[in-house]
Protein backbone atom coordinates (compact mmCIF):
# COMPACT_ATOMS: atom_id res chain seq x y z
CA UNK A 1 0.00 0.00 0.00
CA UNK A 2 1.74 2.96 -1.20
CA UNK A 3 0.97 6.78 -0.26
CA UNK A 4 1.29 8.95 -2.95
CA UNK A 5 1.48 12.61 -3.15
CA UNK A 6 0.95 14.45 -5.85
CA UNK A 7 1.18 18.45 -6.45
CA UNK A 8 -0.88 20.55 -8.68
CA UNK A 9 -1.08 23.90 -9.37
CA UNK A 10 -4.00 26.21 -10.82
CA UNK A 11 -2.70 28.27 -14.22
CA UNK A 12 -4.10 30.83 -15.98
CA UNK A 13 -4.56 30.03 -19.80
CA UNK A 14 -1.48 31.08 -21.52
CA UNK A 15 -3.67 31.11 -24.41
CA UNK A 16 -6.11 33.83 -23.24
CA UNK A 17 -4.39 35.77 -20.70
CA UNK A 18 -3.81 39.08 -20.73
CA UNK A 19 -0.97 41.24 -19.22
CA UNK A 20 -0.32 43.92 -17.31
CA UNK A 21 1.61 47.36 -19.61
CA UNK A 22 2.94 48.22 -16.09
CA UNK A 23 4.72 45.39 -15.44
CA UNK A 24 4.51 42.91 -17.97
CA UNK A 25 3.33 40.26 -15.76
CA UNK A 26 0.23 37.74 -16.58
CA UNK A 27 -3.01 39.51 -15.18
CA UNK A 28 -4.08 36.65 -13.30
CA UNK A 29 -6.97 38.50 -11.94
CA UNK A 30 -8.62 38.79 -14.91
CA UNK A 31 -7.27 35.66 -16.84
CA UNK A 32 -9.18 32.50 -17.28
CA UNK A 33 -7.71 29.93 -14.32
CA UNK A 34 -7.04 25.94 -15.52
CA UNK A 35 -4.92 22.87 -14.00
CA UNK A 36 -1.73 22.88 -14.99
CA UNK A 37 -0.84 20.63 -17.78
CA UNK A 38 1.70 18.69 -16.97
CA UNK A 39 0.13 18.43 -13.60
CA UNK A 40 -2.72 16.69 -14.85
CA UNK A 41 -0.55 13.93 -16.17
CA UNK A 42 1.49 13.87 -13.04
CA UNK A 43 -1.85 12.87 -11.55
CA UNK A 44 -2.60 10.23 -13.78
CA UNK A 45 0.89 8.77 -12.88
CA UNK A 46 -0.35 8.82 -9.35
CA UNK A 47 -3.73 7.04 -10.04
CA UNK A 48 -2.19 4.45 -11.97
CA UNK A 49 0.42 3.76 -9.20
CA UNK A 50 -2.22 3.39 -6.67
CA UNK A 51 -4.73 1.38 -9.23
CA UNK A 52 -1.59 -1.00 -9.63
CA UNK A 53 -0.12 -1.35 -6.31
CA UNK A 54 -2.81 -0.04 -3.94
CA UNK A 55 -2.83 2.63 -1.14
CA UNK A 56 -4.22 6.49 -1.35
CA UNK A 57 -3.53 9.27 -3.42
CA UNK A 58 -3.11 12.94 -2.05
CA UNK A 59 -3.17 15.99 -4.34
CA UNK A 60 -1.60 19.43 -2.66
CA UNK A 61 -2.03 22.82 -4.31
CA UNK A 62 -0.57 26.23 -3.09
CA UNK A 63 -2.38 28.94 -4.52
CA UNK A 64 -5.41 31.55 -3.75
CA UNK A 65 -8.67 30.21 -2.43
CA UNK A 66 -9.84 30.15 -6.23
CA UNK A 67 -7.02 26.92 -6.33
CA UNK A 68 -9.83 25.10 -4.86
CA UNK A 69 -11.44 24.64 -8.43
CA UNK A 70 -8.44 22.97 -9.55
CA UNK A 71 -8.25 20.82 -6.71
CA UNK A 72 -12.14 20.03 -7.56
CA UNK A 73 -10.81 18.59 -10.81
CA UNK A 74 -8.39 16.11 -9.14
CA UNK A 75 -11.38 14.79 -7.01
CA UNK A 76 -13.29 14.25 -10.24
CA UNK A 77 -10.05 12.31 -11.83
CA UNK A 78 -9.90 9.66 -8.96
CA UNK A 79 -7.92 11.21 -5.82
CA UNK A 80 -8.39 10.23 -2.75
CA UNK A 81 -7.95 13.28 -0.69
CA UNK A 82 -7.30 17.12 -1.80
CA UNK A 83 -5.12 20.11 0.70
CA UNK A 84 -4.59 23.49 0.11
CA UNK A 85 -1.77 25.61 1.16
CA UNK A 86 -3.09 28.79 0.74
CA UNK A 87 -2.05 32.19 3.07
CA UNK A 88 -1.92 35.80 2.16
CA UNK A 89 1.81 35.71 3.39
CA UNK A 90 2.60 33.40 0.57
CA UNK A 91 1.54 35.60 -2.70
CA UNK A 92 4.09 36.20 -4.75
CA UNK A 93 6.48 33.61 -4.09
CA UNK A 94 9.17 32.72 -6.46
CA UNK A 95 9.95 29.06 -7.55
CA UNK A 96 12.12 28.73 -4.72
CA UNK A 97 9.95 29.51 -1.94
CA UNK A 98 7.19 27.71 -3.51
CA UNK A 99 9.40 24.38 -3.35
CA UNK A 100 10.35 25.25 0.29
CA UNK A 101 6.80 25.91 1.30
CA UNK A 102 5.44 22.76 -0.07
CA UNK A 103 7.83 20.64 1.42
CA UNK A 104 7.16 21.87 4.94
CA UNK A 105 3.55 21.04 4.04
CA UNK A 106 4.40 17.48 2.48
CA UNK A 107 6.18 17.14 5.83
CA UNK A 108 3.38 17.83 8.19
CA UNK A 109 0.77 15.10 6.50
CA UNK A 110 3.25 12.37 7.65
CA UNK A 111 4.89 9.34 6.01
CA UNK A 112 4.75 8.89 2.15
CA UNK A 113 6.22 6.45 -0.66
CA UNK A 114 6.44 8.48 -3.81
CA UNK A 115 5.73 12.51 -4.41
CA UNK A 116 4.97 13.04 -7.99
CA UNK A 117 4.52 16.36 -9.81
CA UNK A 118 4.28 18.03 -13.60
CA UNK A 119 7.76 18.79 -14.71
CA UNK A 120 6.92 22.69 -16.00
CA UNK A 121 4.39 25.14 -15.50
CA UNK A 122 3.46 27.15 -18.40
CA UNK A 123 2.73 30.88 -16.21
CA UNK A 124 6.47 30.32 -15.68
CA UNK A 125 8.27 27.75 -17.55
CA UNK A 126 11.35 27.83 -15.39
CA UNK A 127 10.91 23.82 -14.03
CA UNK A 128 12.66 24.58 -11.25
CA UNK A 129 9.78 23.76 -8.29
CA UNK A 130 10.36 19.56 -8.91
CA UNK A 131 14.04 19.99 -8.56
CA UNK A 132 14.03 22.03 -5.20
CA UNK A 133 11.07 19.75 -4.07
CA UNK A 134 13.59 16.73 -4.39
CA UNK A 135 16.21 19.20 -2.78
CA UNK A 136 13.99 20.63 0.34
CA UNK A 137 12.58 16.87 0.54
CA UNK A 138 16.13 15.36 0.02
CA UNK A 139 14.67 12.82 -2.53
CA UNK A 140 15.76 11.15 -5.87
CA UNK A 141 14.61 13.53 -8.72
CA UNK A 142 13.35 11.21 -11.62
CA UNK A 143 12.03 12.58 -15.53
CA UNK A 144 11.54 11.81 -18.45
CA UNK A 145 9.67 8.58 -17.36
CA UNK A 146 8.55 5.76 -20.18
CA UNK A 147 7.36 3.08 -17.89
CA UNK A 148 7.29 2.89 -14.06
CA UNK A 149 6.63 -0.33 -11.69
CA UNK A 150 6.94 -0.23 -7.40
CA UNK A 151 8.63 -3.57 -6.08
CA UNK A 152 10.06 -4.86 -2.84
CA UNK A 153 10.36 -1.05 -1.63
CA UNK A 154 12.07 0.75 -4.90
CA UNK A 155 10.54 2.16 -8.17
CA UNK A 156 11.70 0.38 -11.34
CA UNK A 157 11.88 3.59 -13.76
CA UNK A 158 12.61 2.79 -17.68
CA UNK A 159 13.26 6.48 -18.48
CA UNK A 160 14.35 7.82 -22.14
CA UNK A 161 17.74 8.91 -21.45
CA UNK A 162 18.53 11.31 -25.18
CA UNK A 163 18.53 8.50 -27.72
CA UNK A 164 18.11 5.47 -25.63
CA UNK A 165 16.25 4.20 -23.19
CA UNK A 166 17.97 3.87 -19.13
CA UNK A 167 16.57 1.42 -16.70
CA UNK A 168 16.61 2.66 -12.83
CA UNK A 169 16.27 0.84 -9.12
CA UNK A 170 15.84 3.87 -6.62
CA UNK A 171 15.04 2.92 -3.09
CA UNK A 172 11.33 4.62 -2.14
CA UNK A 173 10.40 7.61 -1.19
CA UNK A 174 11.09 9.39 -4.24
CA UNK A 175 9.97 12.16 -6.57
CA UNK A 176 8.95 11.77 -9.99
CA UNK A 177 8.35 14.41 -12.53
CA UNK A 178 5.66 13.97 -14.94
CA UNK A 179 5.59 15.58 -18.20
CA UNK A 180 3.19 15.34 -21.48
CA UNK A 181 5.03 12.83 -22.96
CA UNK A 182 4.63 10.16 -19.62
CA UNK A 183 1.01 9.26 -20.36
CA UNK A 184 -2.62 9.34 -21.20
CA UNK A 185 -4.63 11.71 -18.81
CA UNK A 186 -7.94 9.86 -17.90
CA UNK A 187 -11.29 11.42 -18.76
CA UNK A 188 -13.61 11.51 -15.70
CA UNK A 189 -16.72 10.24 -15.48
CA UNK A 190 -20.01 12.26 -15.30
CA UNK A 191 -20.94 11.26 -11.89
CA UNK A 192 -17.55 12.16 -10.64
CA UNK A 193 -18.30 15.57 -12.56
CA UNK A 194 -20.92 15.84 -10.58
CA UNK A 195 -20.03 15.43 -7.20
CA UNK A 196 -16.62 16.46 -7.19
CA UNK A 197 -17.12 20.53 -5.99
CA UNK A 198 -18.97 19.20 -2.88
CA UNK A 199 -15.76 17.35 -1.11
CA UNK A 200 -14.20 18.63 1.55
CA UNK A 201 -10.25 19.43 1.45
CA UNK A 202 -7.84 19.88 4.14
CA UNK A 203 -6.30 23.73 4.15
CA UNK A 204 -3.34 24.59 5.48
CA UNK A 205 -1.86 28.03 6.16
CA UNK A 206 1.24 29.68 7.12
CA UNK A 207 0.42 28.84 10.95
CA UNK A 208 0.19 24.51 10.14
CA UNK A 209 3.06 24.72 7.89
CA UNK A 210 5.50 26.80 9.83
CA UNK A 211 8.46 29.70 9.76
CA UNK A 212 7.45 33.52 9.72
CA UNK A 213 6.27 35.77 7.17
CA UNK A 214 9.67 37.13 6.33
CA UNK A 215 10.38 33.79 4.76
CA UNK A 216 7.66 33.82 2.48
CA UNK A 217 5.94 35.89 -0.62
CA UNK A 218 8.15 38.47 -2.11
CA UNK A 219 10.17 39.27 0.99
CA UNK A 220 11.51 36.03 1.00
CA UNK A 221 12.08 35.01 -2.65
CA UNK A 222 15.59 35.99 -3.93
CA UNK A 223 14.32 36.36 -7.90
CA UNK A 224 14.17 40.03 -8.97
CA UNK A 225 13.00 40.46 -11.97
CA UNK A 226 14.68 43.36 -14.20
CA UNK A 227 12.18 43.18 -16.92
CA UNK A 228 9.36 41.79 -18.91
CA UNK A 229 8.57 41.62 -22.87
CA UNK A 230 5.65 40.21 -24.59
CA UNK A 231 5.81 38.73 -27.78
CA UNK A 232 4.73 36.84 -30.46
CA UNK A 233 5.94 33.88 -32.74
CA UNK A 234 5.57 34.86 -36.48
CA UNK A 235 6.11 32.18 -39.72
CA UNK A 236 7.44 33.17 -42.62
CA UNK A 237 6.51 31.59 -46.45
CA UNK A 238 9.27 30.65 -48.61
CA UNK A 239 9.36 28.77 -51.65
CA UNK A 240 11.78 26.55 -53.51
CA UNK A 241 12.56 27.02 -57.10
CA UNK A 242 13.67 24.62 -59.74
CA UNK A 243 12.99 21.00 -60.56
CA UNK A 244 12.25 17.65 -57.76
CA UNK A 245 15.69 16.78 -57.43
CA UNK A 246 16.90 20.75 -57.12
CA UNK A 247 13.71 21.46 -54.55
CA UNK A 248 14.75 18.04 -52.22
CA UNK A 249 18.39 19.14 -52.25
CA UNK A 250 17.60 22.63 -51.43
CA UNK A 251 15.10 21.45 -48.48
CA UNK A 252 17.66 19.15 -47.32
CA UNK A 253 19.88 22.10 -47.19
CA UNK A 254 17.65 24.34 -45.39
CA UNK A 255 16.90 21.83 -42.65
CA UNK A 256 20.87 21.35 -42.34
CA UNK A 257 20.93 24.65 -41.46
CA UNK A 258 18.49 25.25 -38.82
CA UNK A 259 19.92 21.79 -37.34
CA UNK A 260 16.86 20.06 -37.88
CA UNK A 261 18.92 17.39 -39.49
CA UNK A 262 22.48 16.56 -38.64
CA UNK A 263 24.08 14.18 -41.69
Amino acid sequence: MLSIIVCIKQVPDTNRASFDPRTGAINRASAENIANPDDLHAVELALKLRDACGGRVTAISMGPPRAADTLAEAYALGVDDCVLVSDPAFAGSDSLVTGKILARAIGKLGRFDVVVTGFEAIDGNTAHVSYQLSEFLGLPHITQIHDLMIEDGHAVIERLYGHEYQKIRVELPVLLAATRNTNRVRAPRLADLKSCTGKDFTVMTMADVGGSADEYGTAGSPTVVIGTEVFAHSRGREEIRGTTDEKVEGLMQRLKKHNILRY
